[in-house]
């Protein structure tokens, strides 16, 4: 019996999220995850009913992660623009409960790709905890959990690693404030793999099982056996997901800086890596 549920990013299949790609729920049931990460970027073409309805009939649960980009910073010296993050945090939030999600995550503190001309100011983050503790009651009247991913430093000036995560889901003091892991910017940005996950575990709402090339986990160097024996040892029962890029649309290739072939195939490289996953699980997991 799995003690974690594994989820795919929708961005292994597909750079933009439509009713034309609701075929991707059905492909990763195929391969075995339990869930799908629905991508939020884009929230005029996501439609929350027919999702919802896809996923129920393929029996996956769902989830949903998003970025602010330069006209939703949330941390920006502008109001407006403070004021359209927030307003699109809720919408996000609106988006993620009318599918039937609980789990709403991603760089949602700060604009990807932000810079400021030297280290980050208590000002950037007090709007940051201002805004998420908004965000955060709205989500609770919603029954959505709100995630904070810290990602590496050539895509934010802000929350680069787990205790920055902490840090920041404590100020805004709200209680579904929580932590996603990314092992891919843990990789870059963290001392150990073991440390800052048993740290976040209590906190923690989703982890991107990513490797350190962004190819199949397993054939890079991050530590998975330490990552487990963090979730195992921190008590982790809860959602782990896939998030790597094989099949990358021409929109996601300057995000995700993936100029080579990583897999023969997204579907190979999901399903070598859920597999290498599930088996570690049940090693470290039972021998707690």
């Amino acid at each position: 019996m799995s003690a974690l549920k594994y989820a795919v990013h929708a961005y292994a299949w597909t750079g933009h999220w439509s009713n034309d790609t609701l075929p991707i729920i059905d492909r990763a049931k195929r391969i075995g995850f339990d869930a799908v990460e629905i991508p939020l970027m884009e929230p005029d073409d996501v439609d929350p009913d027919a999702i919802r309805r896809r996923a129920a009939d393929a029996g996956v649960e769902l989830c949903c992660s998003t970025a602010c980009g330069p006209g939703t910073d949330v941390t920006h010296d502008d109001r407006s623009v403070r004021e359209a993050g927030l307003a699109y945090l809720e919408r996000c939030v609106d988006l993620t409960a009318d599918m039937g999600a609980s789990v709403f995550s991603g760089v949602i503190y700060s604009a990807i790709g932000g810079r400021v001309g030297g280290l980050p100011a208590d000002e950037h983050w007090r709007r940051s905890a201002d805004a998420l503790r908004q965000v955060a009651r709205h989500a609770a009247g919603r029954g959505v959990t709100i995630g904070i991913e810290p990602v590496n430093r050539y895509e934010t000036f802000l929350v680069n690693t787990g205790a920055q995560a902490m840090r920041l889901a404590e100020m805004t003091g709200e209680p579904n404030v929580a932590v996603h892991l990314d092992a891919y910017h843990m990789n870059i940005e963290e001392t150990d793999f073991y440390t800052p996950t048993l740290t976040a575990a209590p906190r923690l709402c989703h982890f991107h099982m990513s490797e350190s090339h962004r190819g199949t986990p397993g054939a890079g160097t991050v530590d998975w056996t330490e990552i487990y024996r963090g979730l195992a040892d921190g008590g982790y029962h809860g959602l782990v997901g896939l998030e790597s890029f094989v099949e990358v649309a021409p929109a996601m290739q300057a995000a995700t800086c993936i100029w080579r072939p990583l897999a023969e195939s997204s579907d190979q490289l999901l399903t070598d890596g859920l597999a290498y996953l599930r088996a570690l699980e049940q090693v470290i997991y039972h021998r707690v």
